[in-house]
């Protein structure tokens, strides 16, 4: 991975919390072409060893003044154009969430939902509430699925892979493959069909400086 010193830590993360020190892009990247068409948008942590336990225990307000402060970031510069983000499933069952979501600027924004395990937990209303609003996002020009590195790494030297990207197929029309780490895995990724890759085979972009 390489990085490159943009600009600061933006003040309004740093008021978000101490503990956030810059934002990490990793690029959304056509298999075929190797044609960049998108990035990840990541929060750089003072301590990376807790991580998880950092972004599970913050509410979908909290979560949406980040990426609020992110996208007035990256607004003047060359990237901040069709943007993959993370968000908690909170964000689709809190009615004032979502319209705060629904009323960002108009940025091409790919949401990627973190904790789709809590679902299950919900009441039959937060349920229906979750589909109205995921069916409210996918009108929106790009739908798709991502698959995750595990799941990748998992599969992709076996013909389970293809059939994996072939059921997501039948659900979106787009099919993301992220753990990409070297050549061998794009060649895997593109093989099985999937669309875009993402991964330390392709470099990111820190800022400040790591």
């Amino acid at each position: 991975m390489t990085a490159q010193n943009l600009i600061d830590t933006p003040p309004r993360l740093q008021y978000l919390s101490q503990d956030i020190v810059g934002i990490k892009l990793e690029p959304i990247v056509a298999l075929a072409s190797l044609r960049q068409v998108g990035v990840e948008v990541l929060s750089v942590l003072a301590d990376t060893r807790h991580s998880e336990d950092f972004f599970c225990h913050r509410s979908a307000g909290w979560s949406l003044t980040l990426l609020e402060a992110q996208l007035a970031a990256l607004k003047n510069t060359p990237h901040g154009h069709n943007l993959f983000i993370n968000l908690p499933i909170t964000v689709l069952t809190e009615p004032a969430s979502f319209q705060r979501l629904i009323r960002l600027p108009c940025v091409p924004l790919n949401i990627e939902l973190v904790d789709l395990a809590a679902f299950l937990a919900l009441s039959v209303a937060q349920k229906q509430r979750v589909v109205q609003n995921l069916q409210q996002l996918s009108r929106q020009p790009l739908s798709g699925i991502k698959i995750d590195k595990e799941a990748f790494w998992r599969l992709r030297d076996t013909p389970a892979l293809r059939q994996l990207v072939s059921l997501c197929f039948q659900l979106a029309g787009k099919v993301l493959i992220e753990g990409i780490e070297t050549e061998r895995d794009r060649t895997w990724a593109l093989q099985a069909g999937a669309d875009f890759g993402q991964g330390y085979y392709w470099p990111s972009w820190t800022w400040p400086e790591d």
